[in-house]
């Protein structure tokens, strides 16, 4: 009889269980808007509005400093290539940014502009469709 009540148990466990776990509302796997970027850093998204993976950049330091970087060997963090491919960014440096399409080619274009001691301004690299995933390189300057 002792067996029988045991293994009764056992079986209601199970199905318990098993109801819980189809009952309950899937996990999700997406972050919020411009989510993880440190607040020294450029930070560009795959995505708009800040959403998909994401590449860390380090400006340079303050005081009149300046550098270009191309993306052309920046990775999200996802592994994937972030040259052409980034579609919105987050500036919580203080410096100004330029967002170019090809920036050491004999023709740049510039495709958007951060004005400096703007910490935390996001947006989209251009609202212009022809320029979506073109930005393949960010000059800094920093005061």
């Amino acid at each position: 009889m002792r067996k029988k009540s045991f293994k009764a148990a056992a079986a209601a466990t199970v199905v318990a269980g098993a109801a819980l776990a189809l009952s309950a509302a899937p996990a999700s796997a997406t972050n919020p808007p411009y989510s993880g970027c440190p607040g020294w850093a450029l930070c560009l998204y795959k995505d708009s509005n800040g959403s998909g993976t994401k590449a860390i950049i380090t400006p340079p330091a303050a005081g009149g400093h300046a550098a270009t970087v191309t993306l052309y060997s920046t990775h999200f963090l996802n592994g994937e290539l972030a040259n052409n491919q980034a579609t919105s960014w987050l500036n919580n440096s203080n410096c100004q940014i330029e967002f170019w399409d090809d920036p050491d080619s004999t023709d740049p274009f510039l495709l958007d502009l951060a004005p400096s001691n703007n910490w935390g301004r996001t947006r989209d690299v251009s609202a212009e469709p022809w320029a979506n995933d073109k930005l393949s390189g960010v000059r800094f300057w920093c005061p």
